[in-house]
């Protein structure tokens, strides 16, 4: 059993108590004032009137008494205890079985039968003491049945205590208590006037308790029991089998030889019995249906709230498999509900939120929906720390396509707006990087054919500058000298770049064999360490131990490693570290297989994300003007892809820049 039903449990548990006690003491209260009211009106305007008038009074008394009790207790029994109408959880008497759940609620009611029997004890107790020796109501010759019948209550209360942790006779513990307590109370109403004793109305409540708790039947049952018990008292009393008691709150007149008992008359006999009887049976009757339909229409709730449940519960589990976040807002543009996506995605509604300000502000299209009944929808731009796990870093910038659309009430007006979103960063992502990949093919495409068109022209004008340098220097200035050197310098910068456009347009197509990468990365460092020394760059170096080899070109590979050490020598003007470090990947997986890893790590100023995201592209650079083509990044991914590697950078500006370029290990065969 889960925390909410015990919880459950409890609160049935505690209910019963506190509303019941106050029902019997209202109803002995309005009994008492009934008879006190009738008394103030006997001595005041009927001291005189004749004995039989008065007798006849008296017993109209009574059976007003016990119809106001029965109407009085029903009402305030079945208006206050709804938790007793959940006991039984099927209409099937004939499969009428105590489940697990089901024997809770039955100990649950014989322990609050426990504790209301132990309030009626001392209020027993109490009533005796009262009405036998501070007010002689009753004869002292009752005193020590009537306080042995009451002990006899409390030890019965005893031993259902100990029956609660019986498993045989738990079922049938509340059946027992009702019996057992007809047959006490009968004993009592004996010993304190009998049918004479207003109290007698009592027996309503166990009829009352057991409509509510019990079955059809059994409620009848009991209404039965109680009627045959009433019925046999009063016929015991009415034949004087038994004695008698008399009561002096009940009025009794003397004639010439004896006193006159109406337990003795006849007809009050009979009328009072057959009275108390269909009282008992119409309480019994109007219990049972108000309690079955009460049970009825509480599985019906029980029904539609479990529909409800799972409906929103597929609801919430189906925007959360398609990725869907949703909420409703009222017309305040208050939110009314929000799946959990939602707010991962935008938070709780915070109005100090960049985003709340955005879908909940002037010109937000929440509002606009709102105001217009139009549906729209709109792209949304986070770059705010993602609340999902495995989300994007802080700075990382997410897309949405959030859909606005009117709720309309019956009379058709607008009454509450309801947003979609969707998480496009994917799609928008894959679609740059499709018209990126376009862009770049028409780059190279056009690079190689502006390359070879130029090449030719540039090594005839380079080639004809350094002739007339070599052959008429001696017949020139030195000022037509230093533009032919500025012509042969530019003339050598436009072909290199036209080798670069040619390296980035077309397939490399030098010979591939199986080589040790370390001697081409060896060879770039030889170039580049007298210029890292210069600027104050520490080099490491880790790319010793026993590596796999590689299906590449060691002259290319040595190209690709000059380029990426320039950059980050470039990265460092004011000094750093730069380490080089070479990896092989423990096992292979699915995507990247058996890797070679080597990794050039600097500290230096690092790379913006708006940057990072365009470093391939070609032309594109971050140096001076004049200080770099754009093209080098460019070659060195075309040159890794064609060994059927990759390259890896990861930057933060001002935390240094990491490169990885990853080639695939050779299988020897």
């Amino acid at each position: 059993m889960n925390a909410s039903e015990r919880e459950g449990h409890a609160e049935v548990r505690s209910k019963p108590r506190h509303h019941l006690i106050p029902a019997m003491l209202i109803a002995l209260s309005v009994v008492v004032i009934f008879f006190v009211l009738y008394e103030i009106v006997e001595r005041t305007w009927l001291s005189d009137a004749d004995t039989r008038l008065l007798h006849g009074l008296h017993i109209t008394r009574g059976v007003l008494s016990s119809v106001i009790a029965a109407l009085l207790v029903g009402w305030v029994i079945i208006r206050r205890l709804p938790p007793l109408l959940e006991t039984v959880p099927s209409e099937d008497e004939r499969l009428y079985e105590l489940d697990h759940a089901h024997q809770e609620r039955v100990e649950s009611y014989a322990r609050w039968f426990i504790h209301l029997r132990w309030v009626a004890v001392v209020v027993a107790a109490a009533s005796v003491f009262i009405c036998v020796l501070v007010v002689p109501l009753l004869p002292p010759v009752v005193l020590w049945p009537l306080i042995l019948t009451i002990t006899v209550l409390a030890g019965t209360n005893l031993v259902y205590t100990a029956l609660l942790h019986s498993g045989s006779l738990k079922r049938y513990l509340l059946q027992l208590q009702v019996y057992f307590d007809l047959i006490i109370l009968t004993v009592l109403l004996h010993f304190s006037g009998g049918i004479e004793n207003p109290l007698s109305t009592l027996m309503l409540l166990h009829v009352i308790i057991g409509g509510i708790i019990l079955t059809r039947w059994q409620c009848y049952t009991v209404a039965i029991a109680a009627s045959v018990l009433f019925g046999l008292l009063a016929l015991a009393e009415a034949t004087e089998l038994i004695e008698h008691y008399t009561l002096q709150i009940f009025p009794h007149f003397a004639n010439a030889e004896e006193q006159l008992h109406a337990a003795h008359e006849p007809l009050y006999v009979s009328v009072r019995v057959g009275l108390q009887s269909a009282i008992l049976f119409l309480s019994a009757y109007f219990v049972v249906v108000v309690a079955e339909r009460q049970r009825h229409d509480e599985r019906q709730l029980k029904k539609m709230a479990g529909r409800a449940l799972a409906e929103s519960q597929l609801l919430d589990q189906s925007l959360e498999n398609t990725g869907t976040a949703l909420r409703v807002l009222d017309s305040d543009l208050r939110s009314v509900w929000m799946n959990k996506r939602w707010q991962k995605w935008f938070g709780k509604d915070d109005p100090c939120s960049p985003i709340t300000e955005r879908l909940d502000g002037p010109d937000s299209a929440a509002r606009q929906t709102l105001q217009d009944g139009q549906s729209r929808s709109t792209e949304l731009t986070t770059d705010e720390v993602m609340l999902d796990e495995g989300s994007p870093s802080s700075t990382s910038r997410r897309f949405f396509m959030v859909t606005t659309a009117p709720l309309r009430n019956p009379a058709g007006h607008v009454h509450q707006v309801v947003e979609v979103a969707q998480d496009i960063t994917e799609p928008k992502q894959t679609q740059a990087q499709l018209i990126r990949a376009g862009q770049l093919a028409a780059v190279g495409e056009l690079a190689g054919k502006v390359a070879h068109e130029v090449n030719n022209p540039i090594a005839i004008i380079s080639a004809k500058a350094r002739l007339l340098l070599s052959d008429r220097r001696e017949e020139m200035g030195q000022e037509i000298a230093n533009e032919l050197e500025k012509i042969i310098t530019l003339s050598d910068r436009v072909a290199d770049i036209a080798q670069g456009l040619l390296s980035y347009g077309r397939p490399s197509t030098a010979a591939r064999e199986f080589i040790d990468i370390r001697p081409s990365l060896n060879g770039a460092l030889s170039m580049i360490e007298q210029r890292a020394d210069n600027a104050g760059i520490e080099l490491r170096k880790d790319i010793g131990g026993s590596l796999p080899t590689v299906l590449a070109n060691a002259h290319e590979l040595e190209q690709v490693f000059l380029n990426l050490l320039l950059n980050a020598i470039d990265a460092m003007p004011d000094g750093g570290t730069l380490t080089i470090r070479m990896s092989q990947s423990d096992q292979s997986d699915d995507q990247h297989g058996n890797w070679l890893s080597i990794t050039l790590q600097d500290t230096g100023s690092g790379i913006s994300h708006e940057a990072l995201d365009r470093i391939f592209e070609p032309f594109f650079t971050t140096k001076e003007p004049g200080k770099g083509t754009g093209l080098g990044l460019s070659v060195c991914q075309g040159l890794v892809r064609s060994f059927g590697g990759e390259i890896d950078v990861q930057s933060e500006v001002g935390q240094g820049t990491r490169v990885t370029v990853r080639l695939p290990v050779a299988a020897l065969e």
